[in-house]
């Protein structure tokens, strides 16, 4: 496994940047983060500006105090041709602050989420195959998560389309995050 000390590096695919969240990128993310169709999958209701940016204070402290084994980190998702932020993304083994968490080391989970405006091109798949890349080769992971709710078919059939499986079904009794909807645990293994 390669060692990684600090900030990861961008991600470049043939059309995003996936680099590392910032401070700065806190009024980037607040227009699909505070958005309710854009969050309605995700384990929380849109976030306003006050809440978005403790989100954004969190994930960063989570990020700082990643180790080499255990980590969690923010990713913002832009557009190499205008540098838009259209997007973001977490990878992550342990909890916040990083400490060994429910993920065994050896694998890791991903989350995403993009602007509505910008369903429907690829980009999430874009985007969720490089993190997927890096978390095999920069992190070692042998195994990624991804958490789906189960109505929301398109985040479903964008893990699938990357080779994912379903691994672990939760009824909506199990929801954790409060939205009572029935979920899929996916899984993806390293190719060996």
């Amino acid at each position: 496994m390669t060692v990684l000390r600090g900030v990861p590096a961008p991600l470049r695919t043939e059309r995003l940047i996936v680099r590392p969240l910032t401070a700065d990128d806190d009024a980037a993310v607040l227009p699909f983060r505070g958005d309710p169709e854009a969050v309605r999958y995700l384990s929380h209701t849109a976030l306003s500006a006050e809440e978005n940016t403790a989100r954004v204070r969190k994930v960063l402290a989570a990020s700082a105090a990643s180790t080499p084994e255990w980590f969690n980190f923010g990713w913002v998702i832009q557009l190499q041709s205008t540098g838009e932020v259209i997007g973001d993304a977490r990878t992550w083994n342990s909890d916040a602050p990083p400490a060994p968490g429910r993920v065994p080391a050896h694998a890791a989970s991903l989350g995403y989420i993009l602007h509505p405006d910008h369903h429907g091109r690829g980009l999430g798949r874009e985007a969720a195959a490089a993190l997927v890349e890096w978390l095999f080769s920069a992190r070692g992971s042998r195994t990624v998560f991804a958490g789906v709710y189960e109505p929301n078919l398109p985040s479903r059939r964008l893990l699938e389309s990357l080779g994912f499986r379903q691994d672990h079904y939760f009824t909506a009794a199990e929801d954790r995050a409060g939205k009572s909807l029935p979920s899929w645990r996916y899984r993806l293994d390293r190719p060996e």
